[in-house]
């Protein structure tokens, strides 16, 4: 194998590696983004129950306003009831009261079931807090985890980068310039063998009077399949 492929497939090899690296690095932050998103939306679930509290206490506020109001009312009703003088004022009296008691009873029948639904809501707030706190928790741990496993990686990678940027030293100016333009087209291997008489990468085949010369000259070329650039193995 000519020298200058032989550095060149070197250069690859590091390319190669440094790819799976930053892959692996790229891969870190949708992990992230993922409990993020599960903190968000049980953030929003929190925010829900606690508002649905409120409203519900708003409530609970204004029906004991009303049932005062009601109790104040019968108070009244029956003190008119036992000042009357005739069946008259009593049977209206009687009716009075009765109204007013009828209004306490369904305001209190109100009451109770805003204190049931309240005692349902604030189980659901303490479960969406717990829920929320054990997010938070995993978040920590997780961001913990990939900030260790990203300086790591990020630590392989400039090892890497500079074995390759000396490893480059040995490779022609023009050669490298035209693997780089060729692996820029997001391509992994930019550099095959040739197999037989055909790409090792495609399949095409070179003909005879360029496989001749790469054979003899160790010259690469470029694949008129897929582009990828091409050398005379062994």
């Amino acid at each position: 194998m000519h020298p200058d492929v032989a550095a060149l497939l070197a250069v690859q090899t590091d390319d190669i590696e440094i790819h799976g690296l930053e892959e692996r690095l790229a891969a870190l932050m949708p992990r992230l983004d993922t409990i993020v998103k599960e903190q968000e939306r049980a953030a929003a679930t929190l925010d829900r129950a606690r508002q649905a509290v409120d409203a519900e206490e708003r409530r609970q506020r204004e029906v004991r306003g009303r049932l005062d109001q009601y109790r104040q009312l019968e108070e009244r009703n029956q003190a008119q009831l036992n000042a009357v003088t005739s069946a008259r004022e009593a049977t209206a009296a009687t009716a009075q009261l009765d109204q007013a008691r009828k209004m306490i009873g369904e305001a209190q029948r109100e009451l109770d079931g805003i204190s049931h639904r309240l005692t349902d809501l604030r189980h659901a707030v303490t479960d969406s807090d717990h829920a929320l706190r054990d997010i938070e928790r995993a978040q920590k741990e997780l961001r913990a985890s990939l900030d260790a496993d990203r300086a790591t990686i990020e630590a392989q990678l400039a090892e890497l980068h500079k074995h390759r940027d000396e490893r480059a030293v040995s490779v022609p100016r023009s050669l490298l310039v035209r693997y780089d333009r060729i692996r820029s087209h997001k391509r992994v291997h930019a550099v095959f063998p040739l197999r037989g008489h055909s790409c090792a990468n495609c399949d095409t085949v070179l003909p005879l009077q360029r496989r001749s010369a790469m054979a003899g000259s160790g010259a690469t070329e470029v694949c008129e399949g897929c582009g990828v650039l091409l050398y005379a193995g062994e």
